[in-house]
């Protein structure tokens, strides 16, 4: 079933995302993924080099910008390993529990 509203569609993201393995990112735009922290969904902007820029609220602000192309990656989910993320989380420079802010974190 197609979740309609961004509290299902987050639930479904982070259901699909926490059976991956870590540094792998749900590409839901050209330029926002999102990824599971161990304990949440995060979004991350892009940098043009496909490398993760930083992370942003994964909340009701992203759908009414991102809505529509949320749903389409619905109908056609895409999946990406970034080793960017993946490094971060295997060195400790970024803790499972942390969320939000600039990216990769500083220990």
């Amino acid at each position: 079933m197609r979740p309609t509203e961004f509290k299902s569609f987050k639930a479904h993201v982070a259901m699909l995302l926490r059976d991956l393995p870590r540094g792998m990112t749900a590409d839901l735009t050209d330029v926002a993924v999102a990824y599971w922290n161990g304990t949440q969904v995060v979004g991350a902007y892009l940098r043009d080099n496909g490398r993760i820029d930083e992370d942003f609220d994964f909340d009701e602000n992203a759908w009414g910008n991102w809505g529509d192309e949320f749903l389409m990656w619905m109908d056609a989910p895409r999946f990406s390993e970034r080793a960017d993320l993946k490094a971060a989380f295997v060195s400790g420079v970024m803790p499972a529990n942390a969320c939000g802010g600039l990216w990769p974190r500083p220990r």
